[in-house]
């Protein structure tokens, strides 16, 4: 939600709507990028690669030591 509220409230500067905005409107849109960039990272990316390493660590893991699987349930 406050990346939607900061978007929304960039999205007028970033369309060149007010007073001079020839250096704001570049800013804003970088801005705007940056939340989409980021916010898609730590809510899809992060989680995902996460899942990847620790199944990988489950695995080696389960070699080395030579048992099954160590989770619980």
């Amino acid at each position: 939600m406050t990346t939607v509220a900061m978007g929304a409230g960039m999205m007028p500067i970033a369309l060149g709507i007010g007073v001079d905005p020839s250096f704001r409107a570049p800013m804003a849109i970088v801005v705007i990028g940056g939340l989409i960039t980021s916010t898609f990272l730590s809510l899809l990316v992060i989680p995902v690669v996460f899942t990847y390493v620790d199944d990988l660590i489950l695995r080696v893991r389960s070699l080395w030591t030579g048992k099954g699987d160590t989770r619980a349930g």
